[in-house]
């Protein structure tokens, strides 16, 4: 096997489980921070959601210091903060104030969706204007104000503080071939998020670097997919896990916000022969199964897309088997048995 190695990051949704509160739920994020970092796992993400009754991730930035003062080593970074929500003044202060207490192990990891719904966004936005075209010269000024912006900028007078001169590593994270495209013009680094939106994850990587430009930056492309992983020796616990993220996902696909599903209402939902075929194809190119099937399945998908590494996205329904999910990830990178993009074995 070559020397390279396959990078390994967390995204975490803080999980609001059945019968949890928003306090545990949480904590449930710090934990699977501390329990990544010893893992060896290099970053942990945490997404930014609004108004999902069974996801409590609706402040990165709040969330990320706590995290932070957990851990000591391993990298803590927005996956992401959704850029249209936000003034760009307002994410460069925040960030520029979690790099000053926590140093270069910040990332700042933007998208241009909402992660919410239209009206939702809108009282994000206090704006009934939604337009995604602003998206670019908010990322233009957002990088501004840590980097300098040109003078005809007239923003430019304007300082972050803490945050200007304190240049995180950007990430821009996307689930299409405009955000690739964007990174690659950037020369920033890449997410692309797979674990939900797995049809076109060859093609958006294969543009990033196509389109990939060195920048002050990055010199070259550096690109991670999100994978979700369930697993257990026993398909039974994989299908009893699963069930309960797979019913939520049906219902937000008809259009409601669920509660969190109970293990009990999971284990009694009868699933129709359409949903059944939704499921297959959701988790086709996902990490489902016993050790051997996730290591296999892991490097089929980097050698397909040539990613430079996995964010571990656990879609168990209790924390112990997303806990299961790192450990079982970092011990076969530990082994040997993740083949890096490119490498032989």
């Amino acid at each position: 096997m070559s020397d390279a190695t396959l990078h390994l990051s967390v995204l975490d949704l803080a999980t609001r489980e059945y019968g949890q509160t928003n306090t545990e739920a949480l904590q449930g994020t710090i934990d699977t921070a501390v329990h990544a970092e010893r893992l060896g796992y290099e970053r942990i993400w945490v997404a930014e959601h609004h108004g999902m009754p069974g996801i409590t991730s609706s402040a990165p930035a709040v969330l990320l210091s706590a995290v932070g003062a957990a851990t000591s080593r391993i990298r803590i970074g927005s996956g992401g903060v959704m850029l249209p929500n936000h003034a760009p003044l307002v994410v460069a202060e925040q960030f520029g104030t979690l790099r000053a207490l926590y140093g270069d192990r910040v990332d700042l990891g933007i998208g241009r969706a909402p992660g919410t719904d239209g009206a939702t966004a809108m009282a994000l936005r206090r704006t009934d204007r939604l337009d995604v075209d602003d998206f670019p010269q908010q990322l233009a000024d957002l990088i501004g104000f840590f980097t300098g912006m040109d003078e005809a900028n007239p923003l430019s007078r304007i300082r972050a503080v803490p945050g200007y001169g304190d240049v995180p590593e950007f990430w821009l994270l996307g689930s299409s071939g405009y955000s690739a495209q964007v990174a690659g013009a950037l020369g920033v680094s890449f997410a692309f998020a797979h674990h939900f939106a797995s049809d076109n994850t060859e093609a958006a990587l294969a543009l990033y670097r196509d389109s990939f430009r060195p920048s002050r930056f990055r010199q070259t492309p550096n690109a991670l997919i999100g994978v979700q992983v369930v697993t257990d020796e026993d398909p039974a616990v994989v299908d009893e896990q699963s069930a309960p993220g797979m019913i939520s996902f049906i219902r937000m696909r008809q259009g409601a916000k669920p509660e969190p599903v109970s293990m009990d209402e999971a284990r009694a939902y009868e699933f129709s022969d359409l949903e059944r075929r939704f499921i297959a194809a959701r988790t086709e190119r996902q990490a489902y199964g016993t050790r051997e099937q996730v290591a296999a399945k892991m490097n089929e998908l980097v050698a397909s897309t040539g990613a430079d590494g996995v964010i571990v996205a656990p879609g168990a329904a209790q924390a112990r088997y997303r806990h299961q999910a790192l450990e079982v990830v970092a011990s076969l990178q530990a082994e040997g048995r993740l083949v890096p993009a490119g490498a032989t074995v």
